[in-house]
This record gives C-alpha cells, sequence and structure tokens, in this order.
C-alpha cells in the first residue's frame, strides 16, 4: 500500500473529476471537500483560484502520494501552474496549484465538460462554477459559420 502524506491535495477544476484523478494519480483517494474562504474560482482559458476576500470556493480534498504530486506536477506544467500550499479550515494545510502563466479564455467545450463533471462528482453547488464559466466568455453555441 502507497504512503499517504499527511496533507491533502486541494483540487478546484478539473481535477476535481474523478475519472480524471484515476487516470493521472491512481493512488489518490477522496478526502472529503471543503470552502476555502478567501478564495475564488477564476475560468480562462483554464481554472484558477485567486485570493478574494468576498469569496469562498469550494475544493475537493485528496490523500495522494510522493509519485502522485509528481504526476499532477506533470501535468499542470512547470510553466503556467506552481505547486503552493493553501491553508484549510481547521488549521492543515493542503497543497493545490497557483497559475502563473496568465491564458486569457474562454476554455474550451471539453474542458468545460471535464469541469462540470468535477462539480457533480463532488456534488458541489453549480452556481459557483457556472458563475466564473460565464465570466470567461464561454458559450456553448457553435460560433457562426462564414
Amino acid at each position: 500500500m502507497p504512503a499517504f502524506l499527511p496533507q491533502p491535495y486541494a483540487a478546484y477544476g478539473s481535477n476535481l473529476w474523478h475519472d480524471q484523478m484515476r487516470r493521472r494519480c491512481p493512488d489518490a483517494r477522496v478526502a472529503g471537500h471543503v470552502l476555502l474562504e478567501g478564495w475564488r474560482l477564476v475560468v480562462r482559458k483554464y481554472a484558477l483560484i485567486e485570493r478574494d476576500p468576498t469569496a469562498a470556493c469550494p475544493v475537493g480534498l485528496w490523500y495522494v502520494t510522493a509519485a502522485c504530486l509528481a504526476s499532477l506536477d506533470r501535468h499542470e506544467g512547470p510553466h503556467t501552474y506552481r505547486r503552493t500550499q493553501v491553508p484549510l479550515p481547521g488549521g492543515r494545510m493542503a497543497w493545490t496549484y497557483e497559475e502563473i502563466r496568465i491564458r486569457p479564455g474562454p476554455p474550451a467545450a471539453e474542458y468545460v465538460g471535464r469541469l462540470r463533471k468535477g462539480y457533480a462528482d463532488f456534488r458541489f453547488d453549480m452556481a459557483v462554477l457556472e458563475a466564473a464559466i460565464a465570466e470567461s466568455g464561454f458559450s456553448a453555441a457553435a460560433p457562426p459559420r462564414p
């Protein structure tokens, strides 16, 4: 059995989707979920969280191994996201990823689908996600043909 790290991983974007996490991190285990006070979900090309003292962002918690973190580091990329820690309610810390390269949106429909699946897997209120998607400029309508 793999050794788990004492800190969980806090997912807020497509890594909420259980199928994606099973592929990226087969040893990861769902550890619950919390509201991350002082953070807001933003969707550009991809999801990110920004500090906002008036907001709260739902995050899914995963228990992960060192191999899981190495896999997440590869998928999130050293030039786009940086692994960092955020405080959870109760004083614990969790690994998460902070965007370090701004990539304007809107997101692709396939990516929006993964976000929605993740929110459904954790049974989060879709209103938070849908508001962030709407702000991104995403439209499910097909672009007009020339």
